[in-house]
């Protein structure tokens, strides 16, 4: 997307209103939905103020498919629910139909990118420092805590995976940062951020924080490296892969997560289930969109209806896991197929395969 400097006559109302749109939703990621659902009210009204600044964005195949991503559990919601879809989040699927504009229209100068950037990281660290505190204040019982499906305490809902990623996400923001910063003081501190953010990683022990890094960290690596330089991956590759291996001999608790994921998957591949398994749940989730989609191929079963179609489907088969531990299907693959049938299919695996044809 190319970067255009914003006119000197732009209203300061108006990027105070994109702005605190972008503050609110990061500022309920962590702590609150009601906060959340504000800023991508603000987000939606400032797109829809915008909108004729993104005409051509609607000539667009695949960002058409984001649109229809939003559309077809609101669809859905109103057929099987009729009248009363906003109590199943109607109002908040509207909003999300209006994201994707929400990004072409925000005025996309660097000032105003690195602030969104920086504000960004300033949260992960807040998010990071307030799970370390934790961790640090009673190592014992986190050590504890670590030889089952237990991890820190972490902001976003306590939900551990999304802050994995979003750490990740975060680094990636900061190694951009670093790249078109000149300061000498912010390029050192955004190193030491990232540093900082990946043994944090290692201590939180998400697989899918762990591996989405990896990735990450190689990919940025091989777009770095042009031309004749690109032999340095032969070294920088196995460097990476080294890091779960180090991290597994010095951090005790890092051990114990890799031993607990070892012992889960010992498990739930023979069949057998014991209460507290987190990947268990994950496999056996995936198993019960399989199911529900075998009945339900062409139509299934509406967004709506598939929490509790998964929950009869726990009960059914595996009557001694807790309802607390229902788990939806673990791919978003299997929720639209499962959800909306052959057309929600076509969407998502519309929506994931066109860049690769598009974009080359």
């Amino acid at each position: 997307m190319q970067i255009k400097t914003l006119p000197k006559n732009r209203k300061f109302a108006t990027l105070s209103l994109a702005f605190a749109g972008i503050f609110l939703m990061f500022l309920g990621f962590l702590f609150n939905r009601v906060v959340s659902n504000v800023g991508f009210l603000l987000a939606g009204l400032y797109a829809i103020w915008n909108i004729k600044k993104i005409v051509w964005l609607f000539r667009d195949y695949w960002m058409w498919s984001f649109i229809l991503l939003a559309i077809l559990p609101l669809i859905s919601n109103i057929w099987f629910t009729g009248a009363n879809f906003y109590m199943e989040g109607g109002i908040m699927k509207c909003l999300l139909i209006l994201f994707p504009a929400f990004v072409f229209t925000l005025p996309v100068d660097r000032k105003f990118i690195s602030l969104v950037h920086y504000t960004f990281i300033i949260f992960m660290l807040i998010s990071s420092i307030y799970s370390l505190y934790y961790y640090l204040a009673d190592f014992s019982s986190m050590y504890t805590h670590y030889k089952t499906s237990k991890v820190m305490p972490v902001l976003s809902y306590s939900d551990h995976i999304r802050i994995s990623w979003a750490v990740v996400i975060s680094c990636l923001i900061a190694a951009y940062q670093w790249k078109s910063e000149s300061s000498v003081l912010i390029k050192s501190s955004l190193i030491i951020y990232i540093v900082f953010q990946v043994v944090f990683l290692h201590l939180l022990g998400s697989k899918t924080g762990l591996i989405s890094l990896y990735i990450a960290i190689i990919i940025w690596f091989g777009y770095s490296l042009q031309g004749r330089k690109k032999w340095l991956l032969a070294v920088v590759v196995p460097l990476i892969l080294t890091l779960p291996f180090i991290a597994y001999k010095t951090i005790p608790t890092f051990e114990q997560r890799i031993n607990f994921v070892r012992y889960d998957f010992e498990l739930y591949s023979k069949g057998e289930y014991r209460e507290g398994l987190s990947d268990a749940v994950r496999y056996y989730s995936l198993m019960a969109g399989k199911d529900i989609i075998s009945k339900n191929a062409l139509t299934g079963v509406g967004f709506n209806r598939l929490h509790d179609e998964t929950a009869s489907w726990y009960k059914k088969n595996i009557p001694e896991l807790s309802s607390d531990s229902y788990f939806l299907p673990s791919s978003d693959i299997v929720i639209y197929w499962a959800s909306g049938g052959i057309l929600g299919l076509m969407v998502i695996l519309f929506h994931i395969g066109f860049p690769f044809f598009k974009y080359r």
